[in-house]
């Protein structure tokens, strides 16, 4: 019961934060989460590299920030284009190169994987969010809305009624009836965002919706994944009743990029 509440309350200081930033602009969510993203990407590495390897924490901070600042400005700032994020994240690949084979690592490619994997999973789909923003605060307000409906809604429907694994190797404790009765929550949620703002149709606010359903429980999966593999029951300790960033957001990370896309598609 303690945890429980320590959860509730850490989820609630979250929401509240994320909330008045969106609020406040772009400018403001843009630098709340640029810390977030790093540990993220810290806590990444430590799941990914060797039990006998230090986790470069210097070159995924550099790198990372660098990918995370290139994706993102272009949101903040018009003037930042497209060449510019291709420019800065070609440069932080050439310098994960270059240091990879500097330090004579054993296994260049590996410690590449690595690297990029961080990039892709963690920098730019943090960086990719303020994009939310060019369509109107309440997209991002509504994404997040949209984002904790499905987790709330597959832990409750799973937790009262969950009877059939979804993919026990990986998560024994998620269900199929859970990953429906997110996806039913989130559908519903959509469908009354659409009637509140019309920025989207309703028919585009159920296809966010499903969007953000699947491809949540889908990097779900993929952290604990990550987490099974190393032997571990979280990715930190920075959230008291949640664990670590990635525990946090595990859903957000291919959520992200996946809306980010299909809003580019249509506008």
């Amino acid at each position: 019961m303690k945890e429980l509440g320590l959860r509730a309350l850490t989820g609630a200081v979250y929401v509240l934060l994320t909330l008045g930033a969106a609020w406040a602009g772009p400018v403001t969510t843009f630098l709340l989460y640029l810390p977030v993203c790093l540990i993220g990407l810290h806590e990444l590495h430590r799941l990914l590299r060797q039990p006998t390897e230090e986790p470069p924490t210097t070159r995924t901070m550099l790198v990372g920030a660098t990918v995370y600042l290139a994706v993102g400005l272009h949101a903040v700032d018009q003037q930042w284009n497209l060449g510019y994020t291709l420019a800065l994240s070609f440069l932080m690949l050439l310098i994960t190169i270059t240091w990879s084979l500097w330090r004579g690592q054993r296994d260049p490619g590996q410690a590449m994987g690595q690297t990029l994997c961080g990039l892709l999973l963690v920098a730019v789909p943090f960086g990719l969010m303020t994009h939310f923003f060019a369509v109107d605060r309440w997209m991002f307000i509504g994404f997040m809305i949209l984002l904790w409906t499905n987790d709330t809604g597959a832990y409750l429907v799973g937790r009262a009624i969950g009877r059939t694994p979804l993919l026990p190797a990986v998560s024994p404790k998620k269900t199929i009836e859970g990953l429906l009765g997110g996806i039913a929550l989130t559908l519903g949620v959509a469908w009354m965002l659409g009637n509140w703002h019309d920025f989207l149709s309703k028919q585009e606010w159920l296809i966010v919706g499903g969007l953000i359903a699947l491809t949540a429980t889908l990097g779900d999966l993929l952290e604990s994944a990550f987490k099974r593999a190393r032997g571990v029951k979280d990715s930190g300790r920075i959230l008291p009743g949640h664990g670590g960033i990635l525990d946090r957001f595990d859903g957000f990370l291919l959520a992200v990029p996946a809306v980010v896309l299909y809003l580019q598609l249509i506008r």
